[in-house]
């Protein structure tokens, strides 16, 4: 009898036991498979916002480009007021438009007014297609069509306005003065007066500062607690939060000059309404292919833009861009952190926008730092990034997008972890040539939650189960001990076989249930393994109506969901919008593979930009849509794929090794082709057929770039198609300038570019010490010559980088040194209004007053004499001296050199060099000398290479020279 009391003692630990474990090792294993889930998830979807983001930046980008091609087809017509008329008339877009909401006091919150019930029709489903059978519906928001450009005008060379079509000032306005501009805050005047033709001055966002005293929800309770009064139509909009606030409105300007016999005799000027940029990201959702009913910044899910100086452009929170004040013409300083505010109050400044000039940027941005509670007050809260030194994540997106990159990281911000992603806009014209990041940047925050929540659901519930599951076992455990203890009280005396039987039983049964429990949970960790290999829309097989049936239905819509928005989300990263063709991202995806040969024709559909302008946007785009459908019935038969890369450049790539003779045929067969198909639409009131030009190249590496650069050739030599060929001079130039400028980029942003300097040596005193200092690339262990990049680097904007990387190096070398030095300015330098601001800044910064002299190229073609003679008079306040440099090698404007009275003029190399063997290259050296004395410059020769030369010099009475006769340019001063 003990014993059996024993052995029922044993058994009932033992199963409590079993069922403990089993219960644990199941809770491990879901965690464990959830876990991995939720970083498959994130990873996923990690991918998928940055492609998002840069597919964002890329449509704007190209945006911007058709706004290029707008103004220099308008450069080169008549221009009239009927001319602008038309032309602007021919110009819409339709842009999204917002869900109308009204505030409800009751609840004290916006609420969507409720449209038009739709009707659900009634499906047709076949029984073969009823297992998951899903259908959606894209919901539409509604679109208005509104112009693209809020004016065109045309002013002549002094200012004034000739023809104007406007919606912001419709009087013809003398804009040489900043207060006829927009908001006063406009200086396109000054700024486009060094155009050349074809060449483009784009303004940044000027608009007007919106404010807003309320941060998050517009609403009665938000407003008594700040002890304002309840007038959300007079703050800022703000999307959901606010959505009848005042609207942030501005334009971007483009300036073209117009020539008429090689004269300059006015400027053609779009302003771009900036609706059209804000529209898209105002309503992108990054966690649906659905865009919103209305921007929305509360449930931290939205996409906003930055400009390329970090100044917020885009926000559904619109008191967050950044604006200008109408009545003064200046921007209104972004938000700062509390102690940048204290800063600023000690440091003397009236102006916060003058102290911010001289202030670092970025600095030490940390969620340690509190805001300015004195502009949260005043309502003046624009997010300018380099000051907002609250928000880590600025400093983030500026190390993501510093090379012109892209990318992402989670930061924990308001209490929750996102993701956050930033990608360049890809937009180069004008002064954002100058910038990295082009025109700007495109953010993307999204709760990183929301990716997985799904599976954390799934979690709760098999955990839940789990309890619910394990509390059955044990009560179906007690009730089976309860049976056999009363059997075995009653057979106490008679216990033998039957009572053994019963044990076993119980054995059985305990070992049973939890098996059971295992096997039906283990579909479910199978599942989420499959999620966690990223197999999306894995289906559980259900079977059972109880709890893990339903569980098992659970999952099923988790991962139902999560394919289908995986499938979207890759749809529209790899699928161009307008034709449905896979686009540039998917092409880089498919050519990845090194090991395959492939063949890429790229093609451009012939002086499509005239299509466009003539017939407008619409037509053109049922064009593309159409030639696209034309460029695919031809290749699936061949087995070619077709891509679009933007605007009228398509691809078509097929996998195998070169073959001119194919090559010729399938170009023959394409034309023929295209030749024969017209392109007609009545209510377009267009009835064209087209041609196209192809760039062909071949193999793994570089494909898009060599075949770029033969079609580049093929359109100078007029020829329907061109193969990329090495031999080809032309192609090997634009490869040359294609090289050289990536490596100028390289070298900028690894800091690789350095002063050298050359002694200038006066022959009464070798003592006092001048330098010239000079540019030099440093390559591995080889330093480059400015020969081989400085043409490159005016032709690709990076020119005035390189100017303010010289001005800071040699500034500080010079800061403490007894020295008078020397540096080479351009007139892109002189035009360059930041490169000029940035000069100012270290001239104020370092030690360098009555040391610097600016050498100005006599070769250099001056185009504005007024903003030169500006540029000395101003730089002369702070003991700055000109030298003209080159001199005898240009055609010299004596007039406007009287009006300079540079200090020094530098005779030119290549007469220097040849004075002591050449009669008439003397005469000239000496007149020179001459005329410099008449205007009071000291004369420096440049290029002394022999005793013979500095002897003639000195009896000229020249005493200041340089050349490799005293000592060739060092890396360091003497």
């Amino acid at each position: 009898m003990e014993s059996i009391k024993l052995i029922e003692k044993k058994l009932e630990t033992n199963t409590a036991k079993i069922t403990k474990q089993t219960q644990i090792a199941i809770t491990k294993a879901t965690n464990l498979s959830i876990k991995n889930s939720i970083i498959a998830l994130d990873t996923q979807n990690q991918k998928m916002m940055e492609m998002q983001t840069v597919e964002i930046a890329g449509q704007i980008a190209n945006f911007l480009k058709a706004r290029d091609r707008d103004i220099l087809f308008l450069a080169k017509s008549k221009i009239s007021q009927k001319q602008l008329q038309k032309f602007f008339d021919t110009r819409y877009k339709e842009i999204l438009q917002a869900h109308k909401y009204i505030y409800n006091s009751k609840k004290d919150t916006w609420e969507k007014v409720q449209g038009e019930v739709v009707t659900q029709t009634t499906l047709q489903i076949l029984n073969d297609n009823k297992k998951d059978f899903h259908k959606a519906k894209i919901k539409q928001n509604k679109k208005i069509s509104v112009p693209i450009y809020s004016e065109i005008t045309y002013y002549n060379i002094t200012g004034q306005e000739i023809y104007k079509i406007s919606k912001l000032n419709t009087k013809k306005v003398n804009i040489s003065k900043k207060e006829n501009t927009y908001l006063k805050a406009e200086d396109y005047f000054q700024k486009a007066k060094g155009l050349k033709s074809g060449e483009i001055y784009v303004s940044n966002v000027i608009g007007e500062y919106i404010p807003s005293k309320v941060i998050g929800p517009y609403t009665k309770r938000a407003t008594k607690k700040l002890g304002l009064r309840f007038k959300p139509k007079q703050s800022a909009y703000a999307g959901a939060e606010n959505p009848v606030g005042k609207r942030f409105r501005a334009i971007i300007r483009f300036v073209t000059p117009i020539f008429k016999n090689g004269h300059k005799t006015g400027y053609i000027t779009l302003a771009l309404d900036h609706r059209h940029i804000m529209n898209f990201t105002d309503f992108k959702n990054p966690l649906s292919v659905q865009p919103l009913d209305i921007p929305d910044a509360s449930k931290g899910n939205y996409a906003f833009l930055w400009d390329s100086q970090f100044r917020c452009i885009s926000h559904p929170r619109e008191y967050f861009i950044m604006g200008y004040n109408k009545d003064t013409g200046e921007l209104v300083p972004g938000w700062i952190d509390s102690e940048l505010e204290k800063e600023f109050q000690l440091s003397g400044f009236k102006s916060l926008n003058l102290f911010l000039k001289n202030t670092p940027i970025f600095s030490k941005q940390s969620f340690s730092k509190k805001p300015n509670t004195k502009q949260m007050k005043a309502g003046e809260i624009g997010l300018d990034c380099k000051y907002l030194n609250f928000a880590p994540q600025c400093h983030g997106w500026s190390e993501l997008t510093k090379d012109g990159g892209y990318g992402s990281f989670v930061i924990f911000w308001s209490g929750i972890w996102k993701l956050t992603t930033a990608a360049s806009i890809p937009y180069y014209t004008g002064q954002y040539g100058n910038s990295p990041r082009g025109f700007g940047f495109v953010t993307i925050g999204a709760n990183v939650g929301d990716f997985h929540k799904s599976a954390i659901q799934t979690k709760v519930k098999v955990q839940n189960l789990v309890k619910t599951e394990t509390k059955n076992i044990k009560k179906d455990i007690l009730l089976a001990f309860k049976s056999i203890q009363k059997e075995v009280n009653n057979q106490i005396n008679k216990m033998g076989l039957i009572t053994l039987i019963l044990i076993l039983l119980l054995i059985y049964i305990a070992i049973l249930l939890a098996n059971y429990l295992t096997k039906r949970l283990t579909h479910i960790l199978t599942g989420i393994d499959k999620i966690k290999n990223q197999e999306f829309g894995y289906k559980i097989e259900v079977q059972s109506e109880d709890e893990l049936g339903m569980l098992a239905d659970a999952f099923n819509d988790m991962s139902e969901s999560i394919r289908k928005l995986n499938k979207n989300l890759y749809k529209r990263i790899y699928t161009d919008e307008l034709t449905g063709l896979k686009n540039r991202t998917a092409f880089a995806k498919d050519t990845s593979d090194n090991s395959n040969e492939y063949l890429v024709y790229l093609c451009d559909i012939d002086f499509f930009k005239h299509i466009n302008d003539y017939y407008g946007t619409e037509a053109g785009n049922f064009v593309l849509k159409s030639f696209a459908k034309v460029l695919k019935s031809f290749a699936n038969h061949l087995d070619i794929e077709v891509y679009r890369l933007g605007s009228d450049e398509f691809v078509l790539l097929e996998k195998a090794k070169f073959n001119k003779e194919k090559i010729t045929q399938r170009v023959g067969s394409l034309n023929k082709l295209i030749s024969k198909t017209k392109y007609k639409k009545d209510s377009l009131n267009i009835n064209i057929s087209i041609s196209i030009t192809c760039g062909i190249s071949y193999g793994h590496e570089n494909l898009l770039e060599k075949a770029d650069l033969a079609l580049n050739e093929a359109y100078s030599s007029k020829k329907e198609y061109l193969i990329f060929d090495y031999s080809n001079s032309k192609i090997i130039q634009h490869k040359d300038y294609i090289y050289w400028r990536k490596k100028i980029q390289f070298a900028i942003k690894h800091d690789s570019f350095i002063p050298y300097f050359q002694p200038i040596i006066d022959t009464r005193n070798p003592n006092i010490k001048k330098y010239e200092c000079l540019i030099r690339m440093m390559d591995n262990n080889n330093i480059i010559s400015p020969n081989m990049f400085l043409k490159v680097a005016k032709e690709a904007k990076l020119y005035p980088k390189l100017t303010k990387i010289i001005i800071e190096k040699t500034f500080k070398v010079f800061d403490k040194k007894d020295a008078t030095f020397s540096i080479n300015i351009s007139e892109l330098d002189i035009m360059d209004e930041a490169t000029v601001s940035f000069m100012v800044d270290m001239l104020k910064k370092y030690n360098v007053k009555d040391k610097l002299i600016l050498e100005i190229l006599e070769t250099e073609e001056i185009g504005d004499f007024n903003t030169l003679l500006k540029f000395t008079h101003n730089m002369r306040k702070y003991g700055v001296r000109f030298a003209i440099d080159d001199f005898g090698s240009g055609y010299s404007n004596f007039a406007y050199l009287r009006k300079i009275k540079p200090d020094f003029i530098k005779i030119d190399g290549s007469l220097i060099k040849n004075m002591h063997k050449d009669k008439d290259t003397y005469e000239i050296v000496k007149a020179i000398i001459k005329f410099s004395n008449i205007l009071g410059s000291t004369v420096i020769a440049e290029f002394v290479q022999n005793e013979a030369t500095v002897k003639l010099l000195n009896e000229l009475g020249v005493n200041l020279m340089q050349g490799y006769y005293f000592s060739e340019p060092k890396e360091s001063i003497i």
